[in-house]
């Protein structure tokens, strides 16, 4: 019996107990008009939830109403139990007149501003917070906000942006 035990403890393989930290991502998205970026925070609020992912902000921009779409992504990752995750206002873009159904969320009306960062804030504080190429950026909306960070940090970015995901 001795002889089978140790044959079993030797054959054995060694399992890590430790997992791979998740990788981090940053999502810059303009959600209202259209429902690919409102999947785009669902998919990422779930994963994160998961802990498969570590959703490190949103940032929200376009139609020349930046502020409402981040609270509308503020609403709707509260909604969802990730409020940890960080929601900024990004650039304006081109103007849109916004349908009344875009913001139609229960809450919507009720988020505290004060909860939304300025974008610049955001892709900078996740860039320093990132290990050396730990950090996705997810583009599925206007390029500025991440052109205006590789232009005023582009050593951070270099070090900290290991990927790059363009819609």
């Amino acid at each position: 019996m001795a002889l089978a035990n140790e044959t079993s403890a030797r054959r054995a393989p060694h399992r890590s107990t430790s997992r791979p930290a998740p990788p981090r991502i940053l999502l810059v998205t303009d959600p209202g008009p259209d429902p690919d970026d409102t999947k785009a925070l669902l998919v990422l609020a779930t994963l994160h939830r998961d802990g498969a992912v570590d959703f490190v902000g949103a940032v929200c921009n376009g139609g020349g109403q930046p502020a409402s779409r981040a609270a509308l992504a503020r609403c709707l990752l509260d909604k969802l139990g990730v409020s940890d995750v960080p929601v900024a206002i990004g650039s304006a873009g081109t103007s849109y007149a916004a349908q009344p159904h875009e913001y139609a969320l229960s809450g919507y009306a009720d988020v505290d501003a004060t909860r939304l960062m300025a974008a610049p804030e955001l892709i900078l504080s996740a860039m320093q917070a990132s290990e050396p190429d730990g950090l996705t950026i997810v583009l599925i909306s206007s390029l500025r906000d991440f052109a205006d960070a590789i232009v005023a940090h582009p050593q951070l970015v270099r070090r900290a942006v290991g990927a790059v995901s363009v819609m």
